[in-house]
């Protein structure tokens, strides 16, 4: 074989997976993935249709398998089984017992396919690979799968959930979106019970029952959704929106305030100057939210102390009513590594006065708070300012954040 044939090869067999996968494919997408001109994926195309595979062309739309076609399985390279490996040791580690219990049964079947050498292979990377964690290994839920397929299938679910302040309900909810934050799985939901999406934490569910009832696509996405809720619980310091309570003391009483003592720290994150006027920080602060999701910066901070994120507020030219800066990221031991595209402080820490909001972070709980916090007569440095989004704040539908002020 000549070394002008290898990139084809290779190229025809990614093409054969692809069409193997069960979707429509144009040859514009496949031009693009492989850096050829689509005049040459035509030619490909040709090629595999006179190897004697059945593909189908359905104009205007692309190219796919006549349906029921199966090939013989695609052998992996490597790098490709060593991955699978290494993803079912992290898959191991999460805390859904039906996603462990699916993957094992899944690689099981993926390993049966490899090659004689790369089983073998395969076998000794699993005996020298090890994930560790500081968080226990346990199995705080069993839903997973079962959500994922009322999702895709449309199906209305059933709970009987069980909050984190012990308060229990029973839901009936059309199954939306699923994400992981903090070791812990959410479920995205339309609760019927409140006319509006919710989150329930999935080891917060005692039980759940998918059925046969199904319900009409939500014209939704799950970035849209994130967006919605970052415009309901905006976290933007000292822009009262409500007047000052008469009684200054006793909204302070309410708070639940206490007097801690924080040590110096060191913070990594994404950054943005805004000022309160005009609403411009409700915009920018929006923005860095949305990007902090969108772009997964939580995974790319370097040297974290852990994945506990914090919202700060710093750099005051004066008070409120003049320019600040938030940074959104985490706390970590060094500053000797910062990416190109964020921020790294250090922090005198000091004295603070610490309260906790609590509730539903889609009903504005932040700002609500903020609002208080501005109706009490605090004796403010105006140095740094910040809430802490924490395991408790992994359910927005029933979160706890605790917020900190600098005082003298």
């Amino acid at each position: 074989m000549t070394e002008d044939n290898k990139p084809r090869l290779a190229r025809l067999t990614t093409l054969i997976t692809q069409l193997q996968a069960g979707r429509i494919i144009t040859a514009r997408a496949m031009a693009q993935q492989h850096g050829v001109s689509i005049r040459t994926i035509y030619r490909d195309i040709r090629t595999l249709e006179q190897s004697g595979i059945p593909i189908v062309t359905e104009e205007g739309k692309g190219y796919s398998l006549v349906d029921g076609y199966n090939l013989p399985p695609v052998m992996f390279s490597e790098e490709e089984a060593n991955a699978l490996i290494t993803a079912e040791q992290l898959i191991a580690r999460n805390q859904d017992q039906s996603l462990a219990e699916q993957y094992h049964r899944a690689i099981t079947k993926i390993k049966s396919v490899l090659k004689h050498t790369q089983q073998e292979k395969t076998e000794l990377l699993t005996a020298r690979l090890q994930i560790r964690s500081d968080r226990p290994l346990e199995k705080a839920s069993h839903h997973l799968m079962n959500l994922q397929s009322a999702i895709t299938n449309y199906q209305v679910a059933a709970l009987d959930y069980k909050s984190l302040s012990d308060q229990r309900s029973q839901r009936t909810v059309e199954p939306f979106a699923l994400y992981s934050t903090q070791g812990n799985w959410i479920l995205v939901a339309f609760c019927r019970l409140r006319s509006d999406f919710r989150a329930f934490r999935l080891d917060c569910i005692q039980s759940l029952h998918v059925t046969n009832q199904s319900f009409e696509p939500h014209p939704i996405t799950l970035q849209e959704y994130f967006e919605q809720c970052r415009k309901k619980c905006l976290p933007t310091p000292d822009i009262p929106l409500s007047s000052a309570s008469p009684n200054l003391a006793e909204n302070q009483n309410h708070l639940n305030m206490k007097t801690v003592k924080i040590e110096p720290f060191q913070l990594i994150g994404i950054s943005v100057r805004t000022t309160n006027e005009n609403g411009q920080a409700a915009q920018d602060i929006g923005q860095l939210w949305s990007k902090f999701m969108a772009e997964n910066m939580l995974s790319k901070i370097p040297n974290k102390v852990d994945d506990t994120v914090y919202s700060l507020y710093t750099d005051y030219e004066g008070d409120h009513t003049q320019p600040y800066t938030t940074i959104l990221g985490c706390k970590v031991n060094s500053l000797d590594e910062i990416p190109e595209e964020m921020a790294g402080r250090s922090f005198d820490g000091g004295n603070y006065v610490k309260t906790t909001a609590k509730g539903d972070l889609a009903q504005g709980l932040i700002i609500n708070h903020w609002s208080k916090i501005w109706a009490t007569e605090l004796a403010r440095r105006y140095t740094a300012d910040f809430e802490v989004y924490g395991t408790k704040a992994t359910n927005p539908s029933d979160a706890e954040v605790d917020i900190l002020v600098a005082v003298e």
